[in-house]
């Protein structure tokens, strides 16, 4: 190992901020929090340890064993510095002896009592959470686990778990649990949908704003010659093939075409196929776009189409912030647990939070 490489780790084992800013990417105590929250919803979820700390996997009250809690946090966070040391070029070698260095691990097990004397109220709110998917997985109330009866009405050696300490139980009836999980669910969907609209309706704005700037930009490049080589066929195919994506791009960008001579020779055109058609419904057609041009003769002056693309720029940036806005806000709305729509259910993981922690 390079002695830049040795003073690197012994720096990052001397100094819990810098440890903490190199690994995990804190630079505040809300980070921590977030860190701590990631950790602790992988391991209810981890196969290892959820049959212990899972409403989900357990059977039983009995079941529920906390004990391995921070060995799984150690775990988890010695594969995060594992991560960061294969980025920077350690060898495997280099890896695998850091990895066994005692003192390294005594300074992340340190670290990792210090969050659990901060933070493990965030890992008993995961575990509530498991309680709320346990109730949720039913589709009637008449379904629910004996688990949830077990959990509500206690057993031989434990006491109802969401009983307030001295005042009483939030909840007595299983049934009450589920309609509150059910209708914070439902409450959380119809938010979740009003956001989705929202990112929609915005990319198709989006998209209609990059397919006119595209289309400006291509409208300026064209010239007499290839204006001329615009068949009748083609004109018509535009005006009259809306579900075409290239004919309505092609279509957008001659809507854009310099106004006067450019515009007149798309007139003309359609003009001559208007005189020379047959069909009714054709000649319909090419008068439309005969009359479409000739307002674009007018219209397409350079200021209007300058302007136009220059409107659609400065729309297409708010849009897009707009749209970056609205997906992390989808994601953090996702990312909510349900108590945080109903406050009964508040109440609940508050009250089962502190039992959890004195079972």
């Amino acid at each position: 190992m390079s002695s830049k490489s040795q003073a690197y780790i012994q720096d990052l084992f001397s100094d819990k901020l810098l440890f903490e800013k190199e690994i995990l990417g804190v630079h505040c105590d809300a980070d921590r929090k977030d860190i701590m929250a990631l950790m602790c919803k992988e391991i209810c979820n981890d196969e290892k340890y959820a049959p212990k700390m899972n409403f989900l996997k357990i059977k039983s009250i009995y079941a529920l064993d906390f004990t391995g809690l921070s060995i799984a946090l150690v775990e988890l966070l010695v594969v995060e510095l594992l991560c960061v040391l294969k980025e920077k070029r350690y060898s495997s070698v280099e890896i695998e002896t850091i990895k066994k260095n005692k003192g390294h691990l005594k300074f992340i097990y340190e670290l990792i009592q210090t969050y659990m004397r901060r933070y493990s109220g965030i890992f008993y709110q995961e575990v509530v959470n498991t309680f709320f998917d346990l109730l949720s997985v039913s589709d009637r109330a008449d379904k629910l686990s004996p688990l949830v009866l077990e959990i509500i009405n206690g057993n031989e050696h434990h006491k109802s778990l969401l009983e307030q300490h001295g005042q009483g139980q939030i909840l007595y009836k299983p049934e009450q649990a589920w309609m509150r999980v059910k209708q914070a669910k439902e409450d959380k969907n119809r938010q979740v949908q009003i956001y989705q609209v929202e990112i929609v309706r915005i990319v198709r704005r989006v998209d209609t704003l990059k397919l006119q700037i595209s289309a400006i930009v291509a409208a300026r490049a064209l010239n007499a010659s290839k204006v001329k080589k615009v068949t009748p066929k083609l004109l018509l195919d535009m005006f009259t093939q809306d579900d075409d994506i290239q004919l309505h791009t092609k279509k957008t960008m001659f809507s854009y075409i310099a106004g006067g001579d450019l515009a007149n020779i798309l007139v003309q055109t359609a003009k001559n196929a208007r005189s020379e058609s047959k069909d009714p419904y054709e000649k319909e057609d090419y008068r439309r776009i005969a009359e479409f041009f000739n307002k674009c003769k007018t219209l397409n002056t350079k200021t209007y189409v300058d302007t136009r693309f220059d409107e659609s720029k400065h729309e297409l940036e708010l849009k897009s912030k707009r749209y970056r806005e609205q997906r992390l806000k989808l994601k953090e709305l996702r990312e909510r647990s349900l108590d945080k729509f109903d406050v009964t259910l508040k109440k609940v993981k508050e009250t089962m939070v502190y039992n959890l922690q004195h079972l």
